[in-house]
C-alpha cells in the first residue's frame, strides 16, 4: 500500500525501551536505562526546560509519546506484516472463487461474485 511510513528510516534509533527519566538536577532525558546506573539519553531537557514541561499536561503527553517511540514503530511493522498476510489470504480466496465460478457453472453465482468482489476489493 502507498499510504504507508517507510519504517527503514527507523532502522537506527537507539535500541532498548526508551522511558523518561527525571534526573536529580531537575532535568530531564527520554532515553534508554541501564539497570538503574545510567542512561543512554536520546532527548535531553535542562533543568529549567524540565521544570517547565512537568507544569504542562500536553508538555508531558508529548514526552510520553517520544518515550513510546520504539513500541509504536514496532507495533506498526507487525500490524504491516499481518496486513500483508490478510491481503495474501484475500487474493488467494479471490482466485479461488474465480476458479469455482468456472468449474461449478450450476452454484449460484451471484452469491460467489459478491464474495469474489469483496474480497477483490479488499485485496486491493
Amino acid at each position: 500500500m502507498t499510504n504507508r511510513i517507510e519504517l527503514s528510516k527507523f532502522d537506527a534509533i537507539t535500541e532498548g525501551t526508551w522511558e523518561v527519566i527525571e534526573l536529580p538536577g531537575g532535568g530531564i532525558d527520554i532515553g534508554v536505562r541501564y539497570n538503574n546506573h545510567g542512561h543512554k539519553p536520546v532527548v535531553n531537557f535542562t533543568q529549567r526546560m524540565g521544570e517547565q514541561v512537568k507544569q504542562i499536561e500536553r508538555d508531558v503527553a508529548d514526552m510520553n509519546a517520544i518515550a513510546a517511540v520504539p513500541e509504536l514503530i514496532a507495533e506498526l511493522k507487525r500490524m504491516y506484516a499481518r496486513e500483508e498476510e490478510l491481503l495474501d489470504a484475500l487474493r488467494i480466496i479471490r482466485d479461488d472463487l474465480d476458479d469455482a465460478l468456472e468449474v461449478y457453472p450450476t452454484i449460484n453465482q451471484e452469491d460467489i461474485v459478491k464474495v469474489r468482489n469483496f474480497a477483490n476489493d479488499a485485496s486491493q
